[in-house]
Formats: structure tokens, C-alpha cells, sequence
């Protein structure tokens, strides 16, 4: 069998995300939750490649009763994903009997096909194949659409519940090294533009039927396959253990604080002048790990009222709340320490661990790098 650039880079995917399913799978690693989750979504998505796969190589039409099976498992990769994003976001999630619900689609679609297509005879369903033109496109358009949009509404709820906990830390942590799940909201997008796409293919092609845009189909689907599983490969496996999500009182205390943000509380003035003595005499925002809760019992006040009095007070988050003290000092460290002394030791001097973020907020902050403001000053 002749194999084209296309069925390789298919085949490279498929090998590298059962690769990666397998790591995922030693009992090092299966312990974790959120590592089991994500192996079965790497298997989902490595089924759904199969069928462009066997399409591709004509193994299809050899072996008709393969045929459509990676697109039904494929239909998993969604809930799977946003089920995956719980797990990274908060460390007290448990896989439930009410998470099967998540599976339904793969079931009713997959009853669909059993009475339409697995039932039928082998000449049958040599003739359903050989009349389909295209990869995974459906026979109804309308079951098509449906397959896409519920495909799309996970997506969309994961990317989504993604920003609802970036701002939740935020609220929470000064530190926001190694919590930040950007990646897999950058993955997500990226992967709902491509349905997207494919749901105004999926459509079109009941009424445009061609060779040249199946072909088309199956390299958008070899390149995409490429690099959503080799993204996933990089930022997956560094994904940090030392964080591993918010606490349940820490998810109790952000939902908190998003109720009492809707209400018109007023905020005491006294407090905030008691917030700012303390942050100027006894700085605690050298602490590069300092937190809200550890804030709030420094000043002997409950941390929901802390987090209030400042989101509130403030208009400010918690992590911009702190940043703001560090940058001061910062500053003042440029001004007036030695010239022998780097800007890297002044970053971790003033309470930053991340030259990233450090540099972005001091150019935010002042309009120029900490190297420009130092040979300014």
C-alpha cells in the first residue's frame, strides 16, 4: 500500500498520541486523575485521526466494519477535555456516576449508526462508503449540525470555565507561576476555530461534492492532528504537580466573592487604611508566595472581607493589589542599589519569581523595561 506525505503525518499523530496515552497510563502517573482523563482523550482523538486515516488509504472500503468507529469514539474527546479541565482546576474533583451523563452523545449517535450502518449487510455498507465522499461526513446533515454544535457547546463551556478560574486566581495568589492553565485555553480555541470550520464544511459538502476538497479534508486534518497533539505534548507533560488546583475552600471563597461583588456593601475606610499601614511597615509582598488567605490572617480579618475590601476598595484584583507594591519597590531598588547589583536579583528583591511577569508589569506600570528605567534614573 502506497502511503502519501498525508497518511504519514496521520500516522505519526495517531502513533504519537498513543504515545502519549500509554505514558499517561504507567501507575506513576495513572494515580492522578487528571492524567487518566487526559489518556482518554488523547485515545479519542487518536480514533477520530484513524477514521480520516482509513479513509485516506482506501483501508475503509477493505475493511468496512472499521469504518466510522474512530469518528464514535471521537465524539468522547469534548466532555472528555472539558471533564480533563475540572480536574487541573480544582484538586478536590472525583470522577462521579453523574459524569457519564458526558457520554451521551457517543451513545445516541453511536444507536444511530449501529441500526443504519453496523446492522446492514456487507454490500450495503460497501455501498454507503463508496457513495460518501468526504471523511466523517455524515449521512443527515441535521445530525451533522448537532454533532458539531454539542461538540462545539464543550468546547466553548471549557474555554469559558478556563477564564472563570484565571481570574479567580487572581483573586487569590500573588503568584500566579505554574497555576495559570493559559495553554489549554489556547489549545481550545484553536481547536474550536477547526470545528467550526468543519461544521461549515460538514454542511457544504451534501451539496458540493468533489475529489480535490476530500483531499483537502484529510491533509487540514493530518496538519491539524500534528500540531494539536505535539501542543498537547509539550504543555501537558510540564503541566506542574506542585499546584495541583484550587482547594475547595479556596473555590468556596471565589464564589464568595463574586456574590458579594454583585451587592452594594460599602467598604470601610478604616480598613483600608489599616490594609495600607501594614503593606508599607511590614511588606509583605516580598513574599513571592504570599496569598490572600496568609494576608487576611496577618491582619486578623476574615479573608472573604479582605478580598472584598480590596476587589471593592480598590477596583483592583489581589494579585494586581500586590504587584502594584512590588513594582514600587522595584523601582525604588533601581534607583538607589548599586550598579553591580542585577536586575534579576532586584525582580526577586521586590518579590517577583518570574522574569516574565515581572517585566510586563513594570513596563505596563511605568512605560519602559527595568534596564530603561535604571539608566534613566
Amino acid at each position: 500500500m502506497y502511503l502519501t506525505l498525508v497518511d504519514l503525518l496521520l500516522a505519526t499523530s495517531i502513533i504519537q498520541s498513543l504515545g502519549l496515552a500509554a505514558f499517561l497510563l504507567l501507575p506513576e502517573t495513572f494515580r492522578l486523575t487528571s492524567n487518566r482523563l487526559l489518556a482518554a482523550s488523547v485515545l479519542a482523538f487518536a480514533a477520530s485521526l484513524s477514521e480520516v486515516f482509513l479513509y485516506s488509504t482506501g483501508l475503509a472500503i477493505q475493511h468496512p466494519n472499521l469504518a466510522y468507529l474512530g469518528s464514535l469514539i471521537g465524539l468522547l474527546q469534548a466532555s472528555l477535555l472539558y471533564l480533563y479541565a475540572q480536574s487541573l482546576m480544582y484538586r478536590d474533583f472525583r470522577l462521579l456516576p453523574r459524569h457519564a451523563l458526558h457520554t451521551l452523545l457517543f451513545w445516541v449517535v453511536s444507536a444511530i449508526f449501529l441500526m443504519e450502518y453496523y446492522l446492514q449487510s456487507g454490500e450495503v455498507k460497501l455501498q454507503i462508503l463508496q457513495s460518501r465522499d468526504h471523511p466523517s461526513v455524515l449521512t443527515s446533515p441535521l445530525l451533522a449540525a448537532v454533532i458539531h454544535l454539542v461538540f462545539l457547546g464543550y468546547l466553548w463551556a471549557t474555554i469559558r470555565a478556563l477564564g472563570r478560574f484565571g481570574t479567580t486566581l487572581r483573586r487569590l495568589f500573588s503568584n500566579l507561576e505554574n497555576k495559570q492553565l493559559a495553554w489549554l485555553r489556547t489549545l481550545l480555541i484553536g481547536y474550536a476555530c477547526v470545528w467550526t470550520l468543519s461544521l461549515f464544511y460538514c454542511l457544504s459538502a451534501h451539496v458540493f461534492k468533489s475529489s480535490a476538497s476530500a483531499l483537502w479534508v484529510s491533509t487540514i486534518g493530518a496538519i491539524t492532528g500534528f500540531l494539536f497533539i505535539n501542543y498537547l505534548i509539550i504543555n501537558a507533560l510540564r503541566q506542574p504537580a506542585i499546584f495541583s488546583g484550587l482547594s475547595a475552600e479556596e473555590a468556596l471563597l471565589a464564589q464568595g466573592e463574586e456574590d458579594r461583588n454583585s451587592s452594594d456593601r460599602g467598604v470601610d475606610a478604616a480598613l483600608l487604611r489599616r490594609l495600607e499601614i501594614h503593606m508599607a511597615e511590614a511588606k509583605p509582598y516580598l513574599d513571592a508566595n504570599l496569598t490572600v488567605e496568609q494576608l487576611a490572617r496577618q491582619l486578623g480579618m476574615p479573608t472573604r472581607e479582605l478580598s472584598r475590601t480590596i476587589n471593592q476598595g480598590l477596583e483592583k484584583n489581589f494579585f494586581e493589589f500586590v504587584c502594584d507594591f512590588r513594582i514600587a519597590e522595584a523601582r525604588r531598588q533601581l534607583k538607589t542599589t548599586e550598579a553591580g547589583t542585577t536586575i534579576l536579583q532586584v525582580m526577586y528583591d521586590s518579590g517577583f519569581n518570574s522574569k516574565s511577569v515581572f517585566n510586563t508589569a513594570f513596563k505596563k506600570a511605568t512605560g519602559m523595561t527595568p534596564s530603561a528605567y535604571r539608566a534613566r534614573s
